[in-house]
C-alpha cells in the first residue's frame, strides 16, 4: 500500500527542524513543553541499574533472543586480486545513531540497540518523549550499551539529535510527524526507512478462527490507522474471524477486511501485492517460503510472539516498502568501504585510458599515464 505524507505534515515539520537547527537546545525544550507538556532539566540522561526487576530481565530475554540471532548476519569481507590490483570490501559501523524509541515501548529499544551494538556502533543514543524515560527502560539501554538517553521527543527530539548531538543515523518506528522527520532529515543523515501503520496478513487453513484473528486484532491495537488483512480458502473460517472482529472491536482500533483465496497461488499473489510488514501463516507453512515482498513472518504462532521474542527485530517495512527492503539488522548500521592497492602491474591501464577518452575527460586520462 503506497502512502505519501500530507503536505500540511512535511510543512509542519519541517519548521519544527528548521527551528530546533538554529535554535539549539532552548528550541526543543520549548517544543517538548508545547507538545509533551514538559521541559526536561535533565534532558540527556546517563541510562543506569533500577526499575522492575521483572520488566527487565524479560526484556533482556528478548535481546539474547535476538543477539543469537543476528550475531550470524554480520557480513564478511571480500578480498580479491585482479588486474595487478588487490581489491577489498571492509564492512564498518556507523559511528552514532539515534533510536527513537516510543514512550514505553521497551521492546522496540532491543530491537535496534541489539543489532546496532553487533554491527559495532560506537555511540547508542535513544531518543524518547519525556515520558518514556522510565527506570525500566534505563535499564535495559544500560545492559544494551546505549551511551544516553535524550528524554526529548517527536521531530523536536530527531532534530536536535542530528543538529547537534551530531548522530549520523536515525533508525525507529513512531507517529506520522516522527517518520516525516526521518524523511526530511534524511537530507542530512541515514535513516533506516520510513515505518508507517502497522500491517498485518494472515492466511489461515484449518485453525479455528479464534486463531486466525488473535493476531490481526492484535496488530489493530496499534491505532486505527493500522490495517489487517484474513485470507483463506475456507468462507465459514472467515465469517467467524469477522463475527470476532464486531465483537471486540473498539474506536481506537484499525480495519480489518477478509478475502476468500482458491488456495496458496491467489493468496501468495494477493500477498505480494500488498507487501505487508507482517505475515502471520497458519496451516500452510509453504505460503511464508514463497512469499518475496513481506517484513517478517509468524509461521503457526501469533505475530506478537515475534515481535517480542522470537529473535527477528520487529522495526520492519510498511507502506509497500518491503517490496525493496527487509527486516531491520546489523547491515542497516553497517557500510561497505571499498579499498584498491596496487600489488603490481597495472594490467586494465588501457581499458581504463580508452574508457576517459569516451566520456570526455582529458585529465583522467593524463592520470593514467
Amino acid at each position: 500500500m503506497k502512502r505519501g505524507f500530507p503536505r500540511d505534515v512535511l510543512d509542519s515539520v519541517g519548521k519544527i527542524i528548521d527551528e530546533v537547527a538554529g535554535g539549539g537546545l532552548s528550541a526543543a525544550l520549548e517544543y517538548s513543553k508545547r507538545l509533551d507538556g514538559i521541559a526536561p532539566e535533565n534532558y540527556l540522561i546517563t541510562p543506569r541499574p533500577g526499575g522492575d526487576v521483572e520488566v527487565v530481565s524479560a526484556a533482556l530475554t528478548a535481546a539474547e533472543s535476538l543477539r543469537r540471532f543476528y550475531e550470524k548476519m554480520t557480513p564478511p569481507s571480500a578480498t580479491d586480486y585482479y588486474g595487478g590490483v588487490l581489491r577489498t570490501a571492509l564492512w564498518k559501523p556507523v559511528r552514532s545513531v539515534g533510536l527513537y524509541v516510543p514512550a514505553r515501548y521497551i521492546s522496540t529499544l532491543v530491537m535496534l540497540a541489539i543489532p546496532a551494538k553487533i554491527a559495532g556502533v560506537d555511540e547508542i543514543y535513544v531518543v524518547t518523549p519525556p515520558r518514556g524515560v522510565t527506570d525500566e527502560l534505563l535499564a535495559v539501554a544500560r545492559e544494551l550499551g546505549v551511551k544516553a538517553v535524550l528524554a526529548i521527543g517527536g521531530p523536536h527530539g530527531l532534530a536536535y539529535a542530528v543538529h547537534h548531538m551530531g548522530v549520523d543515523m536515525l533508525a525507529g518506528p513512531g507517529g506520522l510527524y516522527v517518520q516525516a522527520a526521518k524523511y526530511l532529515l534524511s537530507q542530512h543523515v541515514g535513516i533506516d526507512g520510513i515505518e508507517g501503520p502497522t500491517e498485518l496478513v494472515v492466511y489461515a487453513e484449518s485453525v479455528a478462527p479464534d486463531t486466525a484473528a488473535r493476531g490481526a486484532l492484535a496488530q489493530l491495537e496499534h491505532g486505527p490507522t493500522s490495517f489487517a488483512y484474513v485470507l483463506s480458502p475456507d468462507p465459514q473460517l472467515l465469517r467467524g474471524v469477522e463475527e470476532i472482529y464486531r465483537r471486540e472491536r473498539t474506536s481506537s482500533m484499525g480495519s480489518l477486511e477478509t478475502r476468500t483465496v482458491s488456495g496458496v497461488e491467489e493468496a501468495v499473489d494477493l500477498i505480494e501485492r500488498i507487501a505487508p510488514e507482517h505475515l502471520e501463516v497458519w496451516g500452510r507453512r509453504e505460503v511464508a517460503y514463497r512469499v518475496k515482498n513481506v517484513g517478517a513472518v509468524s509461521v503457526n504462532m501469533p505475530s506478537p510472539y515475534l515481535d517480542y521474542v522470537a529473535g527477528i527485530s520487529h522495526v520492519l517495512p510498511t507502506g509497500g516498502s518491503a517490496r525493496w527492503r527487509g527486516i531491520v539488522t546489523p547491515l542497516i548500521f553497517m557500510k561497505a568501504v571499498g579499498i584498491a592497492e596496487a600489488v603490481g602491474e597495472l594490467a586494465l591501464l588501457e581499458a581504463a585510458r580508452k574508457l576517459a577518452e569516451y566520456e570526455g575527460f582529458p585529465l583522467h586520462r593524463r592520470a593514467l599515464l
